[in-house]
């Protein structure tokens, strides 16, 4: 016996581990197996692969001629000649290149991880619904019992023979109704216990009012219980049971949306049986505004984009200046005869050559600097009114969080005074027989106070999770 009961005092220490193992299990294996995340890594190596690519030189080129007929040169006879030359950038121009497409890679990533902390805030919203799906279930699985051991008790009641209280407490009204008649007494306790009021004279001395008083006293039996308890107690079950079925009916959609998260079978089981209770804030105000500043991916993305934008507007600087070629042109002769001279061959020629551009059109290239300054000027708007938005989102999420937090507190009181307002209505109906129209009332406000509870815990996870999530945190 010992040994089951430490064996249960750790199970009970260890279900808040348990929880997070199996939330960060699910988060793993979303972040693993999304198509998103993927088709989003993929755009990052993708952009990557540019760097390379504009950060070096131009192919060169060579060129290759010859003459169909040799043409006559002081040398000899040229048969043809071949030439190679390279064009080199301005000094920085390639490098400005390669640190545009570095943080226009960059700016890839920031998008990935966008999309991977939006999918855990998913994956943990949709697993914290669940859970109040199930412990609401529960919640409503209970009262149903409830109602139905009530309805039991009031069937009973209503079904149960007349006590001797009742009876004798029956006597003195009819006997003081009827005064001075004895003969209209004995008749009215006749029709009292016949059940029949409406077929006795009236010169017998009953009273209508006794004739109504004995027939509710027939129609409900002398113990108090009516059927009209035993009809609002119906009605109530009916409505736990609509109730339970819409529950067990909307947990399908977000099974099968919390299964495609982590890209698995639809059809597939989740299982949630842990128990939330309030969480804190992960961090003090002043640190969640400098984590967002400093991390979250969308205000990381516009920075990259003016680092970017600030490389293309250097590029576009240092396009507008010349580009310098060097090459070489190799000339091949063919020794010739001259009537005057001789054999002439002075052997083939080797030459070295320069060239340069000349980019006197400026207009595309003042164009190309304009458009640079632009874009950077954009991304810094867009990152000014991004911070704002997202600051703005964060106090939201912190009244969200304080609400939560004041509505529990509140709700632990009122189910307790709740609960005992019950104990003390369940007594007096048990004993008198009266009063059932407010125990059904507290028991709705009670059951509907444990699923404010229930909606508040989830609220505040919730919250806690896009708080983090805006924090661009994935513990």
């Amino acid at each position: 016996m010992k040994k089951i009961l430490i064996s249960i005092l750790l199970l009970l220490t260890l279900l808040p581990a348990l929880k997070a193992q199996q939330l960060e299990e699910h988060l793993a294996t979303a972040g693993e197996n999304s198509p998103l995340l993927k088709a989003h890594y993929a755009e990052y190596q993708a952009a990557l692969q540019r760097v390379p690519q504009v950060g070096s030189l131009p192919d060169p080129e060579a060129n290759f001629s010859f003459f169909l007929r040799p043409m006559e040169r002081y040398m000899g006879n040229q048969l043809g000649d071949v030439s190679v030359m390279q064009m080199f950038p301005w000094f920085g121009s390639l490098g400005a290149a390669k640190d545009e497409a570095k943080f226009m890679a960059q700016m890839k990533f920031s998008s990935f991880i966008e999309a991977k902390i939006n999918l855990y805030h998913e994956v943990r919203s949709t697993w914290y619904t669940l859970y109040r799906i199930d412990k609401e279930e529960q919640l409503v699985e209970k009262e149903l019992e409830i109602m139905q051991a009530l309805e039991r008790i009031s069937l009973a009641k209503y079904k149960s023979p007349p006590t001797a209280g009742a009876a004798s407490g029956g006597t003195p009204q009819r006997a003081g109704a009827a005064t001075g008649t004895t003969g209209g007494g004995s008749a009215g306790a006749g029709m009292a216990g016949m059940g029949s009021s409406s077929s006795a004279p009236a010169t017998q001395g009953s009273s209508p009012g006794m004739s109504s008083g004995s027939a509710m006293s027939s129609m409900g039996g002398t113990s108090g219980g009516t059927m009209v308890d035993v009809i609002l107690i119906k009605v109530q079950v009916k409505e736990l049971e609509n109730r339970l079925h819409v529950l067990r009916q909307s947990r399908r959609p977000l099974e099968v949306q919390f299964n495609n998260l982590l890209h698995r079978q639809p059809d597939l089981p989740v299982a949630v049986t842990d128990t939330l209770g309030a969480t804190a804030l992960p961090a003090s105000l002043a640190l969640l505004q400098d984590s967002i500043r400093e991390h979250h991916p969308m205000l990381q993305m516009y920075s990259w984009d003016e680092k970017a934008r600030a490389s293309q507007l250097r590029m576009a600087q240092l396009m507008g200046r010349p580009m310098i070629g060097i090459g070489l042109n190799y000339m091949v002769f063919q020794p010739r005869q001259d009537a005057m001279m001789g054999e002439m061959s002075g052997g083939n020629m080797l030459m070295p050559m320069v060239s340069i551009s000349l980019p006197i059109y400026r207009k595309k290239y003042n164009a190309q600097q304009k458009e640079a300054e632009y874009a950077q000027q954009a991304a810094s708007y867009q990152k000014e009114y991004t911070e704002r938005q997202l600051f703005t989102e964060l106090e939201n999420l912190l009244y969200e969080y304080q609400r939560t937090n004041s509505t529990l507190q509140l709700l632990q009181d009122q189910v307790a005074l709740n609960e005992q307002a019950i104990r003390l209505l369940t007594t007096n109906y048990t004993v008198a027989a009266t009063g059932l129209e407010e125990v059904l009332r507290q028991r709705q406000n009670l059951l509907s106070y444990k699923q404010q509870q229930l909606q508040a815990v989830v609220d505040q996870h919730i919250a806690v999770s896009a708080i983090r999530r805006l924090m661009s945190s994935d513990e």
